[in-house]
C-alpha cells in the first residue's frame, strides 16, 4: 500500500516503523511518499516538528483519521494497515452514517441503497457469463 502524508503549510520530517522496526527517515518536506508491503502493519510514524496533524493518503485516497483509525499523538501517528484495509474504512463510514442518522442496521442498508446491492451483483454476474 502506498502512503502519503502531506502538510500544505508546515515542513515536517517523520521517521517511520512498521511492527516495531524502524524502516527509513524523511528529510522536512512538505510531503512524503512511502510504500508499505509487510502486511499486516501497525504503522507508528513519528513527526518533527510535534503537533503536526498531515492529510493522509493510502493508496491516493485521503482517509479520515477517525474513520482510518489513526491516532494522532502529539509526536506520532499510529494506525494499522491490512489487506481489508478499505473495506474495514468502508465499513466504518456505514456505521458512523448509521449512528448519525440514527438508525438500525436493516434501515441504513434501505437508505443508502444497499440493500439491492445483491440484486445488482447478480444481474452483473448474468450479463458477464
Amino acid at each position: 500500500m502506498n502512503i502519503q502524508l502531506e502538510h500544505k503549510n508546515e515542513k515536517f520530517s517523520c521517521e517511520v516503523f512498521n511492527n516495531e522496526r524502524s524502516l527509513f527517515k524523511l528529510a522536512e518536506s512538505h510531503k512524503h511518499s512511502f510504500k508499505v508491503d509487510d502486511l499486516p502493519a501497525h504503522l507508528k510514524i513519528y513527526i518533527n516538528p510535534y503537533k503536526i496533524q498531515p492529510i493522509i493518503r493510502v493508496d491516493n485516497i485521503m482517509v479520515n483519521y477517525g474513520l482510518a483509525k489513526i491516532t494522532p499523538w502529539d509526536h506520532m501517528l499510529e494506525f494499522k494497515l491490512d489487506n481489508n484495509f478499505f473495506d474495514q474504512y468502508f465499513s466504518n463510514i456505514i456505521e458512523a452514517k448509521r449512528l448519525y442518522l440514527d438508525l438500525d442496521k436493516n434501515d441504513i442498508k434501505k437508505k443508502i441503497g444497499l440493500d439491492k446491492l445483491s440484486e445488482l451483483m447478480d444481474k452483473i454476474e448474468k450479463n458477464i457469463s
